[in-house]
């Protein structure tokens, strides 16, 4: 099973140097590391103000996925569940591949999405990193049609949990089904690899309604993380290149 160790991000801010971003880590897990902006994963208050930190923004709410279910279609929403069905009767063909970091459709698209709709992902250098430095941590799931790619989803292995990280559908795709045949055959496959969790991410109820709804329509539970904090300063030397 991949690794649970948590990822640190290091960016240069002018005057300030280097700054080390650590997202959805424990307080525990950082504690003696270099790390000034954590996205917590777990509301322990005390226990990131102990480490250090000081809240700035207050917590999410992800959806979480059981993977370790006797029937995992059977906890679908009934709509869902009809949508997928409508999807399966089409001429669409899943794949499913081992990321290795290179270039891909998926992660241009996505950054489209984003600018159109004002967010951001996690930079593709590092979604790049991962997937190099953890073989068969990172699989990107293709949907297609007549030969044309229509959309994918990038899935992330960590521990007992897997994430859907970045996923992407073109009009054809979205009128196909392509996101939950995707999402469908992604936690099937994670679910036969032993994993007991696939992370949705964030929900948000006010700006992307939509999506939520599909995320929880899965039968997906609400948590919630830990918030964003602030730490002065580090309680180790800094990372090396």
């Amino acid at each position: 099973m991949i690794g649970t160790d948590p990822v640190i991000l290091q960016r240069s801010f002018g005057r300030f140097g280097a700054v080390s971003f650590a997202s959805r880590a424990t307080p525990e897990s950082v504690a003696n590391t270099p790390v000034r902006i954590l996205n917590g994963e777990t509301p322990c208050p005390r226990a990131y103000r102990d480490a250090g930190f000081r809240q700035v923004i207050t917590p999410s709410h992800i959806a979480e996925w059981s993977l370790d279910q006797p029937d995992l279609r059977a906890t679908l929403h009934p709509k869902w569940r009809n949508q997928l069905v409508k999807g399966e009767k089409q001429q669409v063909q899943i794949s499913e591949n081992i990321w290795d970091g290179s270039p891909h459709e998926l992660f241009a698209q996505s950054v489209r999405l984003g600018r159109q709709r004002g967010f951001t992902s996690y930079p593709f250098k590092l979604l790049s990193a991962f997937a190099s430095q953890n073989a068969g941590g990172a699989v990107i799931f293709e949907a297609y049609s007549q030969d044309t790619l229509i959309g994918a989803c990038l899935i992330l292995r960590h521990g007992t949990t897997a994430t859907y990280q970045t996923a992407w559908a073109s009009e054809t795709g979205k009128a196909l089904q392509a996101p939950r045949l995707l999402l469908w055959r992604a936690a099937s496959r994670m679910a036969s690899l032993g994993h007991s969790t696939l992370d949705l991410g964030i929900v948000e109820t006010d700006r992307s309604a939509g999506l939520a709804r599909f995320k929880l329509g899965t039968g997906a539970n609400l948590r919630q993380l830990g918030g964003t904090w602030v730490r002065l300063n580090s309680r180790q030397k800094k990372l090396a290149r």
